[in-house]
């Protein structure tokens, strides 16, 4: 018997939201937050067991058409380019600030993908986090700590 790649990527992402899930439940929750409806751990985890639900439906339901891989055709530069900006935006997402790291997490994304219109990467990153920072902090009074927008006077 053979197993499918598509099988072993299932299990491989069955065991990264296993991980994911035992990561959510490190999250700190502030103790006026702890028995909200909606708190930091929420989404990550409603995530991960998501990720997990899916993964073992994939591995249990039959396969329709077992899929060829070209291995030829794959752009693994830019996978490894992306690899490389998620984990550089990891690290300097505390110091930097989400507002900066993520606008240009997004830009550099766009750019690795093979974007080329500066003008519609510029508007689809910048913007675009702003106006989620704006939806977050504006309406939902969520709190992101942010050093840059700090800096610049922005947020307090």
């Amino acid at each position: 018997m053979r197993i499918s790649i598509d099988k072993i990527i299932s299990l491989l992402f069955f065991v990264l939201s296993v991980f994911y899930l035992y990561q959510t439940y490190q999250i700190q929750v502030f103790s006026f937050d702890e028995h909200a409806p909606f708190n930091a751990k929420t989404f990550p985890t409603f995530l991960a067991y998501f990720g997990m639900f899916l993964s073992v439906l994939f591995l249990v339901l039959p396969e329709k058409n077992p899929t060829k891989i070209d291995h030829k055709v794959l752009d693994y530069k830019s996978v490894s380019f992306l690899i490389f900006i998620t984990v550089v935006y990891g690290f300097v997402i505390l110091k930097a600030g989400f507002f900066l790291s993520t606008s240009l997490f997004l830009f550099f994304s766009y750019y690795f993908l093979g974007e080329r219109r500066w003008k519609w990467m510029f508007l689809l990153s910048f913007p675009f986090v702003a106006l989620f920072m704006y939806l977050l902090h504006g309406l939902l009074d969520i709190y992101l700590r942010d050093p840059f927008l700090k800096m610049l006077g922005i947020i307090g």
